[in-house]
């Protein structure tokens, strides 16, 4: 059983130039619509959980919705679903995209954590990557947040992008530092097929920063962010004490979780699944009171050990001996001994009394090691 849901609200006011996420232009109407094959979705999948520990409705921009709109999903949730006393309830927000009114509807109904994707913290780089807000108008919906209580507060940054010199990344991260979220989310920029981005960049047009750059950026926000209180708890998240992503933890844990909407993925009873993309196939699958699902796995045997241990070790603290022995029935060297002497020799994994993970180099070249533990 599940504890935890992921919801894909799959509207934004234009796509960014490097995002592959299954998201669409808002229309209202089409929106409406989807909102109430959402509420049948959720109906189907209500037996299949357990009382919810975190929910995480992303995007998508979850706050393009109207005041109104927001106030019935969480109705619907509510409805359908339990939720524990102390359930963590995460938000994306696009900067510019909240007001007050929103807020209070969030904050009535529970939400208890905000994530905001800013991304850079120069309006010519904001433009390049086809960002709608402004630096200003992202200050202006941090304040508002901050206004209305809420103290938990996530900020998405992206380093290694087009034009980007050590300097702008040194007071991008500098000025979100002094603004003292509980939560930063630092991620290199990776080309995704079937962006923009990856067109000009196939094409000669986008002049990205060399290896090393990027890896000297890396090294920077990982020396920065600890310096002023941040735990380095994942490869590319930052967190104050006490305020770890919870939800992203369920992830990097391989445990149960729900994925509801339009491209969604989910993992329940050793299934993993993913949703229709399309808005309109998936309204009409649910319009018929079927599961909107196009794609399954069933998790056993290596499938199931690889990608558990390549998701723990995302984690700076990596996997659970214990924990693993107690999932398997067995010592984790069975499955994967020579791999793992050969990236410890390498001094890319260490092992500890209690755990497996990735060493300080290693954090520069897990794709590497993630790659021939598939």
């Amino acid at each position: 059983m599940a504890s935890s849901v992921y919801i894909h609200i799959p509207f934004c006011a234009t796509k960014c130039y490097y995002c592959a996420f299954n998201t669409y232009t808002f229309h209202k109407e089409q929106a409406k619509a989807y909102l109430i094959a959402l509420r049948t979705e959720m109906e189907l999948y209500a037996p299949d959980t357990d009382p919810l520990q975190t929910i995480f409705i992303g995007g998508g921009t979850p706050s393009i919705l109207s005041a109104n709109t927001l106030a019935q999903l969480f109705t619907d949730i509510r409805e359908y679903f339990q939720l524990t006393p102390n359930a963590e309830i995460t938000v994306e927000c696009n900067p510019g995209t909240v007001d007050s009114e929103k807020l209070r509807v969030m904050r009535d109904n529970g939400v208890n954590r905000l994530s905001f994707g800013l991304q850079a913290m120069q309006d010519d780089t904001l433009k390049q990557l086809g960002r709608i807000h402004t630096v200003a108008e992202f200050l202006q919906s941090y304040q508002l947040a901050r206004e209305h209580c809420f103290e938990n507060i996530n900020i998405d940054l992206i380093f290694a992008l087009p034009d980007q010199t050590m300097e702008a990344w040194h007071h991008t991260l500098n000025e979100v530092i002094s603004l003292e979220p509980t939560h930063i989310s630092a991620y290199n920029l990776v080309m995704e097929q079937e962006t923009p981005f990856y067109e000009w960049w196939q094409a000669g047009e986008l002049h990205l920063p060399t290896d090393d750059t990027e890896a000297d950026m890396f090294q920077y926000t990982i020396e920065t962010l600890t310096a002023h209180g941040y735990a380095h708890y994942e490869i590319c998240n930052f967190a104050k004490s006490n305020h770890f992503a919870r939800h992203n933890l369920v992830y990097w844990n391989n445990q149960p979780c729900i994925g509801l909407g339009a491209g969604a993925c989910g993992y329940v009873n050793g299934v993993r699944y993913t949703n229709i993309r399309g808005i309109a196939p998936y309204i009409d699958a649910l319009s018929q009171r079927n599961k909107p699902i196009a794609d399954t796995e069933r998790l056993t045997g290596y499938a199931e050990k690889s990608e558990t241990l390549m998701l723990a070790l995302r984690k700076r603290e990596g996997i659970s001996l214990e924990a693993y022995q107690n999932r398997f029935g067995e010592e984790i060297e069975a499955a994967f001994g020579d791999s793992l002497k050969k990236w410890t020799d390498l001094q890319l994994l260490e092992r500890t009394s209690m755990h497996l993970r990735l060493t300080s180099r290693g954090l520069f070249l897990a794709n590497e090691v993630f790659v021939e533990l598939m």
